[in-house]
């Protein structure tokens, strides 16, 4: 197998990942749409790197692309998608609360653990202005009482509602 060929086979095993973030980052619009995005995302780079359009020096480089594929497909489609339903759970409404950049970000850092600057690659935009959405992010959840991570008493800290998941 070539070297191409193994980078978006290699992309395939990290379809779980991407699956997780896509449905995320739609915030209750749906698994569906997510879906799709995904499916979209995973098809536009298989093509560029076939093209040679797109040369990724390894697999990691090959998965920011993606995701930064996918944050882009995703702003452009979610830009009048109806919100989480009722049914969805209070974290759900927390995020799609949030506008898309902070949600973005705030995701790609504590779900998928992204460092601040891949993540600021990923949605291109310098690591300072991507740490502020960060911050927002982290503020504006914590305003809703979904801090990801909340100090208690004595100094530890409660459960956190959105973990790592690997």
């Amino acid at each position: 197998m070539g070297r191409r060929s193994d980078i978006i086979a290699g992309l395939g095993g990290a379809t779980p990942a991407l699956r997780r973030y896509a449905r995320a980052l739609c915030a209750g619009a749906g698994q569906a749409v997510a879906d799709d995005l995904l499916l979209s995302a995973l098809q536009s780079i298989g093509a560029r790197i076939r093209a040679r359009e797109l040369r990724p020096a390894d697999l990691g480089e090959a998965r920011i692309e993606t995701y930064a594929t996918l944050v882009a497909l995703a702003e452009k489609k979610l830009a009048g998608a109806p919100g989480p339903a009722s049914r969805h759970p209070p974290i759900v409404h927390g995020l799609a609360s949030l506008g898309f950049d902070e949600r973005a970000v705030l995701l790609l850092v504590s779900l998928e653990g992204f460092g601040y600057d891949a993540a600021a690659r990923i949605v291109g935009a310098t690591r300072e202005i991507a740490l502020g959405r960060l911050m927002r992010a982290r503020a504006a959840l914590g305003a809703e009482g979904l801090r990801p991570v909340a100090p208690l008493e004595g100094g530890r800290r409660a459960a956190s509602h959105l973990r790592v998941v690997k």
